[in-house]
């Protein structure tokens, strides 16, 4: 456990802060994978007093309904043409007929190119004008923007065979759903996910719900102060939405960010279903980028 790591000590200090302050329970939920591998990766969870638990946000998509994505997809690829460009965590998710991506790479039946980001996937619809290129995603706002701006530039150029399926949804509306059921929650964002969404639209959930937030950095450190931020403010009854980091970008960086969304997206309501997966609460592609949505090829098409 974080053994030889350089910031230790500053990650000790603020556990004995934790552990100094009045026991009091605190579900506190991480939004990002990053954030949540790291709090994994180096235990920093047996550093906490039993009263605080560490609870990784909503899935977006789970069991059956990433099962129903997969068969899609597969159906998909059976077309002629038909390219996949994909992340690699989703090699290894199941169809309803127990085949993963990463197994169809492997018998060579089908088209599955591994990207970054939409970008990625951008280029490989570019040199491949006669296929059909579909790009798969999910995620919060870290991913949001990317894909935003992606879909922009795709419109610029002029992109005829290229489509996204994806699953995006709105933190602050998850986070609210969330406060509606669990009294005892609080919560952190990564840093990338609050500075594309601002500060402000995170500022109704201590006002309502009385619950904190605070957008965190990404190393051990800036968690570990991070979760005493969410801790002090439970224990001392000022809940707030704040940055762990002193130092922000511009409101103008954040501005931008948010224009390039609602550019390209709205949202649904939102709501959590009783399997703890997230429902509605979807960034929605505007009807003028309607042309890169994925649901309008005929296997995505919702019944």
């Amino acid at each position: 456990m974080m053994k030889g790591y350089v910031n230790q000590d500053i990650v000790n200090h603020f556990a004995e802060l934790i552990n100094d302050l009045p026991k009091q329970k605190s579900d506190i939920f991480v939004f990002g994978k990053e954030i949540f591998k790291t709090v994994k990766e180096f235990e920093l969870e047996k550093l906490l007093p039993d009263n605080i638990k560490i609870k990784a946000a909503p899935s977006i998509i789970k069991g059956k309904e990433e099962q129903k994505i997969i068969d899609k997809i597969f159906q998909f690829l059976q077309n002629e043409k038909s390219i996949l460009t994909v992340k690699k965590e989703w090699l290894d998710v199941k169809g309803g007929n127990n085949i993963t991506l990463q197994e169809l790479i492997d018998k060579g039946s089908a088209d599955v190119r591994i990207v970054d980001d939409i970008l990625g996937a951008m280029v490989v619809a570019s040199r491949k004008r006669r296929n059909k290129v579909l790009y798969l995603i999910d995620g919060y706002e870290d991913e949001l923007l990317i894909t935003a701006a992606g879909l922009a530039k795709a419109k610029t150029v002029g992109f005829r065979n290229f489509f996204v399926y994806q699953n995006h949804y709105n933190t602050p509306a998850v986070i609210t759903a969330i406060s509606e059921k669990d009294e005892n929650s609080a919560f952190l964002v990564p840093l990338k996910t609050g500075l594309n969404t601002g500060i402000e639209k995170y500022t109704q959930i201590p006002l309502l719900y009385r619950k904190s937030v605070v957008i965190s950095g990404y190393e051990a450190m800036e968690i570990m102060q991070s979760i005493y931020m969410l801790a002090e403010q439970s224990v001392s009854g000022k809940p707030a939405a704040s940055f762990q980091r002193t130092k922000e970008l511009s409101e103008e960086v954040v501005r931008r960010a948010n224009w390039m969304i609602e550019e390209v997206f709205t949202i649904s309501d939102c709501d959590i279903a009783d399997s703890g997966h997230v429902k509605n609460g979807k960034y929605i592609i505007k009807d003028k980028y309607r042309m890169f949505d994925g649901t309008i090829l005929n296997n995505f098409e919702q019944s």
